[in-house]
């Protein structure tokens, strides 16, 4: 009896672990440019104002919430910057009309806003990776605590702001920008759009009332990893929940 009941108690505790979340990589567009995979690029755009960008972005199947980012903001603004305010906002709706104005946005209900500073040399005429060790892996940035998201499409902002006096101060430059990824598909997940938003309507909020801006590339989307927690598929659910029924199945032959 002790032994059939320590059987099911590990039985148990394996289905639990199957049932939660587990640490994934939800998004990325980054990986095939640099692995070098053909025709995989990068670009920023010379069109102003670009110091708000945003894109929408379908995650991972069963993605369940957000844990971090890889980020990749680009200066060429024509200044030299030793350090950078990093402002995310992400949102839980996204406008996939086409028809963006003041009336229908871009994006809809802010899941959270996020603020990081980060000293260094940020010159102009480069991109600047914040990413984890390995990459893909881990995330270059961490949010405190998982946020959660209502489905796997979310609408992503990006803003940078630099300071010429060690973080005293900030500001928004043109050109000190998000770095874009065209040419080949994500990895993993998928663009809802081929394109960007940028602030074109001299929008501040992190949403957008202008419309989808391109290069004229495919695949075009603002670089990015997202990483976060995955619920298992309900039949992953139902197998492990059968391997219960087999355990205990097989126990009572033997019996």
């Amino acid at each position: 009896m002790d032994r059939t009941r320590n059987l099911l108690l590990i039985a148990v505790l394996c289905l639990g672990t199957t049932m939660a979340s587990n640490a994934a990589l939800l998004f990325d567009n980054m990986s095939n440019f640099e692995n070098s995979v053909p025709g995989a690029s990068i670009a920023s755009t010379a069109s102003t104002p670009n110091t708000f960008m945003g894109g929408a972005y379908n995650l991972l199947s069963g993605a369940s919430s957000i844990t971090g980012f890889d980020i990749y903001p680009v200066n060429v603004s024509g200044s030299n910057y030793n350090a950078l305010k990093i402002n995310i906002f992400v949102w839980g709706t996204v406008n996939t009309s086409g028809t963006v104005n003041s009336s229908t946005p871009a994006f809809g209900n802010l899941l959270g806003t996020y603020s990081f500073t980060s000293a260094g040399s940020f010159n102009t005429g480069f991109f600047f990776p914040y990413e984890g060790s390995p990459n893909g892996v881990n995330p270059g940035i961490t949010l405190g605590s998982p946020l959660s998201i209502p489905n796997t499409l979310i609408g992503l902002t990006f803003n940078y702001q630099g300071s010429t006096d060690g973080g005293l101060t900030f500001n928004n430059a043109n050109s000190l920008t998000s770095l874009i990824s065209y040419g080949t598909a994500p990895t993993v997940g998928s663009l809802q759009f081929s394109g960007y938003y940028r602030n074109a309507a001299s929008e501040v909020n992190g949403n957008f009332v202008s419309s989808l801006r391109t290069l004229g590339n495919s695949n075009e989307g603002l670089g990015v990893r997202i990483y976060g927690n995955v619920v298992p598929e309900p039949s992953s659910m139902a197998v492990a929940g059968l391997g219960i029924g087999m355990l205990i199945i097989r126990r009572r032959n033997r019996k």
